[in-house]
């Protein structure tokens, strides 16, 4: 057997342990029974450390070995093509942050976010943050310690978004956000006091409607139902088991319709991704997301690029009248595309505009980062949030579940996992840029109800790639061009412009 292939043997079960962990993960926010959260907390717990066993095994690395120097990161392995190359650097790269993280806190952080997300469910319903504080005082606590066992040159929070975002840094991070705090500040003071009657988009929406709906929104797009299905949580996720075994969430309310729909064509965008993923590879790391920021940029795409522009309710609207006639029947195309592109400041980052929503995440790197730092203690997060979104915003939460209880993601221990939202918006103007000189015609193709071609390009320029690139060497392939946030700036200028 070729020493590749003995590699992608052995570190099969790795992919299967993960993708056991993600269904069980999916099981919990959807089905599980409340009094399911004992167990599944010591499932997690085991499946994790027999993870963490495979991945650090003395086999993967004799395997790993063959192919690439663990020191100097030489490729050794003869006649490996250029994304077999790619995958054992990833695999060396996986491995040297594996092997530094010891099993016991493996096992320990994975207990502590499971009782961490079922305790943050309870607070949030019941508006207690005071319930929810220790739990996220050993989030953070681990969080700190992870970042002491992975090392980092500068910053410890550096370490944390390394996971979530290889190459991104504080310093990276921080003058884009600098850049762009005072132009989304700007642009929604010039825009946040235009009248629009929204009555419409809440009334009274079936919920097996909706789903239906919404069912069509994701075969328009390309998916297939027999490797993907839709199901609702109380937070819309998208998790994988492989490409052929993709599933997604979303939130229904009777009274509110858009939440639903925007929600499905951002996981939509996940979906797609997971599932273009090469089958091939499954196991490897060219059968999985480059990166988190790449993985938003997929849903953003969808969600805003595709599901906000007026081409895609020329075809979509009509359809939606239909289903939903009380409602709309009197609605024009014109006012309900409008009334979509509103920009109204939210206090919830998933109801946010394009223009406000990176605002959000702004505000969310700033706090985890004084968390990392313990500039910034577990009793003053309410206090701290609230005076953010006063800066940012010009809005004061009522309650803690409407402030820094709204998100799941700090009770899951992912620290550092925040700003890859931000870097999607980014990530997708600049390749919408290029994608929409490529075909000038794209408008009228979604007008058309037309959508499998740019499924087709995502496919073709990024998901088929797996991490066989890295996310600068990506954009240059596509876009001719590193990160920069003027694309997205442009983009959101001559929008609200027109």
């Amino acid at each position: 057997m070729h020493p590749f292939d003995n590699l992608l043997q052995i570190a099969k079960p790795q992919k299967l342990l993960q993708s056991t962990m993600s269904l069980l993960d999916w099981d919990q926010e959807t089905y599980m029974p409340k009094e399911g959260i004992h167990l599944r907390s010591e499932q997690i717990e085991y499946l994790s450390s027999l993870l963490h066993h495979a991945k650090t095994s003395s086999k993967f690395l004799k395997a790993l070995e063959k192919l690439i120097s663990i020191e100097s990161g030489e490729i050794l392995g003869e006649h490996l093509d250029a994304s077999q190359q790619a995958a054992v650097r990833e695999w060396r790269n996986d491995y040297l942050k594996a092997v530094k993280l010891p099993n016991d806190f493996v096992k320990s952080f994975a207990k502590t976010k499971s009782e961490a997300s079922n305790a943050w469910i309870k607070a949030k319903n019941e508006n207690d943050f005071n319930a929810f504080a220790p739990h996220l005082e050993k989030i953070v606590s681990h969080c700190r310690q992870q970042a002491e066992y992975l090392g980092y040159e500068a910053h410890p929070y550096d370490a944390l978004l390394d996971l979530y975002e290889p190459e991104m840094t504080i310093k990276k991070l921080t003058p884009i956000f600098d850049t762009l705090k005072p132009f989304l500040t700007n642009l929604t003071a010039k825009l946040k006091d235009q009248k629009h009657d929204e009555s419409f988009l809440y009334g009274s929406f079936s919920e097996k409607d909706q789903m239906d709906f919404s069912r069509n929104i994701l075969e328009w797009m390309g998916l297939d139902f027999d490797k993907c299905r839709l199901d609702r949580s109380g937070h819309p996720f998208c998790t994988s088991a492989s490409p052929f075994d993709v599933r997604m969430t979303t939130h229904t309310e009777t009274s509110n319709l858009m939440g639903n729909i925007s929600a499905v064509m951002h996981e939509g965008g996940h979906a797609l991704y997971e599932a273009g993923l090469p089958m091939k590879y499954l196991g490897s790391p060219l059968c999985e997301a480059l990166s988190l920021g790449l993985h938003e940029s997929q849903s953003k795409w969808w969600e805003n690029h595709i599901g906000l522009s007026l081409p895609f309710w020329q075809f979509t609207f009509p359809k939606l009248q239909k289903t939903f006639p009380d409602s709309l029947k009197s609605v024009s195309l014109e006012t309900f595309y409008r009334t979509l592109n509103r920009v109204t400041p939210s206090l919830i980052r998933v109801h946010a505009d394009e223009v406000t929503y990176s605002l959000h995440i702004i505000l969310r790197f700033e706090l985890e980062v004084a968390l990392i730092e313990g500039k910034l203690d577990i009793k003053d997060v309410p206090e701290a949030w609230n005076a953010k979104m006063v800066e940012f915003l010009g809005m004061q939460p009522k309650t803690d579940r409407e402030g820094c209880l709204q998100d799941i993601h700090w009770s899951l221990g992912i620290l550092g996992y925040f700003p890859t939202y931000a870097l999607g918006n980014l990530y997708a103007a600049q390749f919408f840029d290029t994608f929409s000189k490529k075909f000038s015609d794209w408008e009228e193709k979604v007008a058309q109800g037309d959508l499998i071609f740019i499924k087709d390009f995502l496919n073709e320029n990024i998901h088929k790639y797996g991490r066989q690139y890295s996310i600068s060497e990506l954009l240059t392939r596509i876009t001719g061009a590193d990160l920069d946030a003027k694309y997205f700036m442009d983009y959101l200028g001559k929008k609200f412009k027109a």
